[in-house]
């Protein structure tokens, strides 16, 4: 979960239902502070699950779209299982190297995958001008050049929440 994420989707979305889905309460809370209309915590949950819960918190079992900010197997397996028909399933994060996601589903329910590293010149300009103003927080933790390395392990194991930034002093 990206609270940048969260908060394009609330002010880009034309009124959308954003949930924020997470392993961890530090950043469900960061997603409900950031906007979104509810959370759920995938940690040690089944597709099933995570769709019996979608479904008490929104009438639903699937969404029209996920945007995926981990780019794990995992991450992209569960935003594929509660892909709804036609609906899009963008990556934009990087965690793994490959995945492996079912073809008929994706084929028979008109789906669609993306990767998005980066998006074009018009999307750039939109986003600065809801930083200029002001529509967009930021969740920093500030990083001492020498201790990088502790934080690129805790990124791995997903313990910060939001953006880690190196300083140099």
């Amino acid at each position: 979960m990206s609270s940048y994420a969260v908060q394009y989707a609330k002010l880009l979305g034309g009124g959308a239902t954003v949930v924020g889905f997470a392993r961890s309460d530090a950043k469900l809370a960061l997603a409900r502070d950031n906007g979104a209309d509810h959370t759920i915590n995938t940690h040690g949950k089944t597709a099933e699950d995570v769709q019996d819960e979608l479904e008490k918190l929104t009438g639903r079992r699937d969404v029209d779209a996920v945007l995926d900010c981990v780019g794990s197997a995992e991450s992209l397996g569960l935003g594929a299982s509660i892909l709804a028909t036609e609906g899009a399933l963008t990556c934009v994060g990087l965690m793994g190297q490959r995945v492996d996601l079912p073809l008929f589903p994706f084929v028979s329910g008109e789906k669609t995958f993306l990767g998005s590293f980066w998006g074009n010149y018009n999307d750039l300009t939109e986003v600065l001008a809801l930083g200029a103003e002001g529509l967009i927080k930021h969740t920093l933790t500030r990083v001492n050049f020498d201790d990088i390395n502790e934080t690129l392990d805790a990124l791995g194991r997903g313990d910060i929440v939001g953006r880690a930034v190196i300083v140099f002093e």
